[in-house]
């Protein structure tokens, strides 16, 4: 018997999702799964106990264990490592529960497309990449694309950044270091000139006005950002791009690190002072160092967008501004509530019958922008569509 959601991982973005399922609605009772035990108990302290929380440490690779929480679970919103996604989706429709998931690596989102077929004979619905950027952003693209007659561009410019910044990087983690190589690394995948076409990341600089109080900052392509909306408007538009925002010099000093080979993930020996040989990648290194800094506590996250198309006959143009910062009442940052609160929006859709289309869903075309809209600014998170 179907009777909570299941919350795949204990980590930052996981405290928005249970702090949202637990304190805005509490209208289902949550079951967490993850592997560190101390990690769930920091949850569970964040959020407040109840007795309608209960937590599993355990390893969600595991499938035994991930069929028999599947199996009662309405929904289940995967927050943890990307490389569980395709196998704990796959789980989700076996069981015939919702699935929703933070994405972060486009390969693994192609294989869950694959099991469109699946989700919908077991009646449920799976939607990939819904954080904010992939996520929110292909809300906002299906939102601009509906307020035009014709398209003919869409931009899209956004940054998880310190409030604060400090030199050299100007730049602190706001999500796992493992997503943050994803970003860099990888390939990005634009439309330009009406074509489909891959660009490497880090590549692209511009300047992007974004308004006050942060002005003007610097903007590069980089992996994984829109997801399945360079398919889905294929053919419907001439230019389609997303950048990351950072403070400017911020590229400067990434790009020398990524030419240095720090990105990469090919396996290096290298001597120990006492003659032994370790074995790791440049990836693991740059990224315990980026670890090692701490994530940054007082963030914001900036969001540019825009649609040029026609309206009426008439060149016309849309724009979409979203500044969110960390909150002090709840201890939330900025990037945790717009990727967070997403998520559980979209598996309550789902449960609740907001959303009633089965199958893999590309969100760009199967949200309803209006009631993501307005469940966001009840977040207080505020998009401005001008």
């Amino acid at each position: 018997m179907k009777s909570y959601i299941l919350i795949i991982g204990a980590g930052g973005m996981a405290r928005a999702i249970a702090y949202d399922l637990r304190n805005l609605d509490p209208k289902y009772p949550l079951v967490i799964l993850d592997r560190d035990e101390a990690a769930l108990k920091r949850l569970v302290e964040f959020v407040g106990p109840s007795i309608d929380i209960q937590t599993v440490c355990g390893d969600a690779s595991d499938m035994g264990l991930l069929q028999k929480l599947m199996s009662g679970a309405f929904a289940a919103i995967g927050a943890s490592s990307y490389t569980l996604h395709h196998d704990s989706s796959a789980m989700a429709i076996h069981e015939g529960a919702h699935w929703v998931d933070l994405g972060g690596n486009s390969t693994v989102v192609q294989r869950q497309f694959h099991l469109h077929d699946k989700a919908v004979a077991a009646g449920v619905s799976v939607i990939p990449d819904a954080g904010l950027a992939p996520g929110l952003v292909n809300i906002i693209g299906g939102a601009l694309a509906s307020r035009l007659d014709e398209i003919e561009e869409l931009h899209f410019r956004v940054g998880g950044l310190p409030q604060f910044p400090k030199p050299p990087l100007f730049y602190g983690l706001v999500f796992s270091s493992e997503g943050l190589a994803n970003e860099y690394h990888e390939p990005a995948w634009v439309i330009e000139d009406g074509e489909l076409r891959e660009v490497p990341s880090l590549t692209g600089w511009e300047r992007v006005y974004v308004g006050s109080p942060l002005g003007t900052l610097e903007a590069f392509h980089t992996s994984g950002g829109v997801s399945t909306m360079v398919e889905t408007f294929h053919g419907k538009v001439k230019t389609l791009d997303y950048k990351t925002l950072r403070y400017p010099g911020h590229l400067r000093q990434i790009k020398l690190l990524s030419d240095l080979g720090f990105w990469g993930d090919d396996h290096l020996k290298v001597a120990d002072p006492n003659g032994g040989i370790a074995t790791t990648t440049p990836r693991a290194v740059l990224g315990a160092l980026l670890e090692r800094q701490g994530w940054v506590k007082e963030d914001l996250i900036a969001l540019a967008a825009w649609g040029i198309g026609t309206k009426n006959g008439k060149k016309s143009r849309v724009d979409v501004r979203m500044t969110d910062y960390y909150d002090a009442k709840t201890g939330l940052s900025a990037m945790a509530r717009t990727t967070g609160f997403p998520a559980v929006i979209l598996a309550r859709m789902l449960v609740e019958g907001v959303i009633t289309e089965k199958g893999v869903l590309r969100q760009e075309v199967s949200v309803p922008n209006e009631r993501m809209f307005t469940e966001l600014a009840n977040r207080e998170v505020k998009i401005d569509i001008a």
